[in-house]
């Protein structure tokens, strides 16, 4: 077929153009094929836009801060077990043509379909937040401090309104775009294919200036990319030699401390890395695309070269980043200088000038004077470190600087070394990071490289989750995904435009259950679809078989016994038995709903 036929083709019939396309690629192979794959992806690269968010790069941060380099495979490894699934979500889609929404409530269950797709949108309106609030401290901190920051041209709430309005605005042009379809679909892909490339620049920038300059271990970043799950049972080895200098009878403690971080970054990511709305958004991208089945071969292609790599790039330059400046270095402005001199000195470190201005956060105090308060408590009999306890808790809401004087006098109860882990262990984040970087890659790649791609991860989630709520109403009303239905359901997350102003005191009560219901769901979701890739009277001919099918459940079956799990611990780690009553509620819903309802 010629160009000028391809081209007349494209504007009669886009999707048959598409598929031509890739048959003459498929013909042609090398270069051209590549390049073709390139060209025609998209739906890989919306997943990637999703989870290349606040939440990954805070994941990211802290397994640098707490393990450096040695959990480069955790990621990664996360990453895979989700794209098994996110396979099974297109094989059914491709190959019935189903919507994913009513696939699952026809042939699986109503209560698995429903929470699904109310946990994806409910989850859109929580996390969005966060987002903005990212995106805002950016401009604030790093692009343009002198008209935003603090002591800049704007006044803080003036500086927050701008910024929130422009964010929300350029989000909604880039969003309702998709909601066109046809022109509207390949122009909102190619712009998140270039903002994704962008993130990958911009970090991959950042770790190259950080070789040049002489602060990496590459042969230890190498071997970070090896799993090593005795993890989950004992420190890093890192932490061997610190760990050696405290006092025996505490050592336990923090390693107790060190390993359940350990063990609750392994198994959140595990259980986050492919989010609940990550599921709910895939089914759709593709059927958006007009792809059926001829497009099963080339969906491995699209997740690969646009979900997995573009989220492994990034997530390992930003670990890597982190555990350069971070791993083993305590915060700054937390200990007393002097003596944290004399233990650099003891341990044969060099011995650093720190500038009079940095300061640590509030919540660095925080979560440095609790692990801090707590050692002070284990040398304490049982009897007498319940009794500390409850006074505390009621100074702290009655005389908050008699529980100040009474939190100081613990922590000078603790050893200089408890004093150095509980430094190295409290969380930083990108503008910490940022900071740090800048005396060994200046300023353009610590503020403004490293910037630009935290802005972009920002801006990608936020677009993305309004993209996922606009196809979540448009479900729930039944109505096509676009026009004025599309348009009106993408602006439900419009929640983040008050994040600046008020997330520090919603988020705690908006996160706790929405993260209980999406820990609960995905594990659910994850089944529903290995359900479906086992459902004659769904897929029929198309099933797969002897050997094939037997690869494709040993698969799902690998990343339901990695993923269940996960979310029960999760749930239960972080809202005990109520995480699992809520569980068992579910199931037991699920089971009523299957024997009531009629045959399907």
């Amino acid at each position: 077929m010629n160009d000028k036929e391809i081209s007349d083709m494209d504007q009669d019939d886009p999707i048959r153009r598409e598929a031509e396309l890739l048959r003459e690629a498929d013909e042609a192979g090398g270069i051209k094929r590549a390049m073709t794959y390139l060209r025609l992806s998209g739906p890989g690269f919306l997943q990637s836009a999703i989870t290349l968010g606040g939440g990954s790069l805070a994941g990211s941060l802290y397994l640098g801060v707490l393990a450096g380099p040695s959990m480069l495979w955790v990621q990664p490894l996360a990453m895979l077990i989700g794209i098994i699934m996110l396979s099974a979500i297109a094989y059914v889609t491709l190959s019935t043509g189903e919507k994913p929404f009513g696939a699952v409530n026809r042939h699986v269950n109503p209560v698995l379909g429903w929470g699904w797709a109310i946990a994806a949108f409910v989850a859109n309106m929580v996390w969005v937040m966060p987002q903005y609030t990212l995106g805002i401290g950016v401009f604030q901190q790093n692009l343009m401090p002198g008209i935003f920051g603090e002591g800049g041209a704007l006044s803080p709430f003036a500086s927050n309104l701008t910024l929130v309005l422009l964010i929300f605005v350029v989000a909604v042009a880039f969003t309702w775009n998709y909601g066109r379809g046809g022109w509207g679909v390949k122009l909102f892909e190619t712009s998140i294919k270039l903002m994704v490339g962008l993130i990958m620049i911009s970090f991959i920038g950042v770790v190259i200036r950080l070789s040049v300059v002489g602060e990496l271990d590459w042969g230890a970043i190498f071997a970070g990319f090896v799993p090593n799950p005795a993890m989950i049972l004992r420190p890093a080895d890192g932490f061997v030699d610190l760990l050696a200098r405290v006092p025996a009878e505490y050592r336990a403690y923090w390693e107790d401390i060190i390993v359940a971080d350990q063990r609750g970054v392994i198994v959140a990511t595990a259980a986050t890395a492919v989010g609940i709305n990550m599921t709910f958004l895939f089914g759709y991208s593709l059927l958006k695309r007009g792809w059926g089945k001829s497009y099963r071969g080339f969906m491995k292609f699209d997740l690969g070269f646009g979900l997995l790599i573009p989220f492994l790039v990034a997530t390992a330059c930003v670990v890597i980043a982190a555990s350069s400046q971070f791993h083993l270095v305590p915060q700054d402005d937390l200990m007393d200088q002097e003596e944290l001199a004399e233990i650099h000195e003891e341990m044969g470190r060099d011995v650093d000038v720190l500038p009079e201005d940095l300061e640590a956060s509030g919540g660095q105090q925080r979560e440095y004077r609790g692990y801090l308060v707590e050692r002070a408590l284990v040398a304490m009999e049982d009897p007498a470190a319940d009794q500390q306890r409850a006074t505390l808790a009621g100074l702290e809401e009655s005389d908050p600087e008699a529980h100040e004087a009474m939190v100081d006098g613990l922590v000078a109860e603790t050893t200089e070394y408890d004093r150095y882990l509980a430094a190295t262990l409290v969380r930083r984040n990108n503008f910490d990071l940022a900071r740090a970087l800048e005396p060994f890659t200046g300023t353009l790649f610590a503020q403004y490289v490293f910037g630009i791609g935290v802005l972009g991860m920002a801006f990608s989630s936020i677009t993305m989750l309004m993209i996922i709520s606009g196809i979540g109403f448009c479900e729930f009303c039944k109505k096509p995904h676009e026009g004025w239905w599309f348009r009106i359901g993408a602006l439900f997350p419009i929640t983040g435009v008050f994040a600046p102003f008020y997330w520090h005191a919603a988020g705690p009560w908006l996160v706790v259950p929405t993260s209980m219901f999406a820990f609960l769901l995905i594990p659910l979701a994850y089944i529903s679809f290995f359900l479906l890739m086992n459902q004659k009277t769904l897929l029929g001919k198309e099933m797969p078989r002897g050997g094939r099918r037997v690869a494709w459940n040993t698969f799902m079956g690998l990343a339901l016994l990695i993923i269940v799990p996960s979310s029960l611990y999760e749930l239960f780690s972080q809202y005990g038995l109520r995480g699992l009553a809520a569980a068992g509620a579910v199931l037991i819903a699920i089971g009523v709903v299957h024997v009531l309802r009629p045959p399907q």
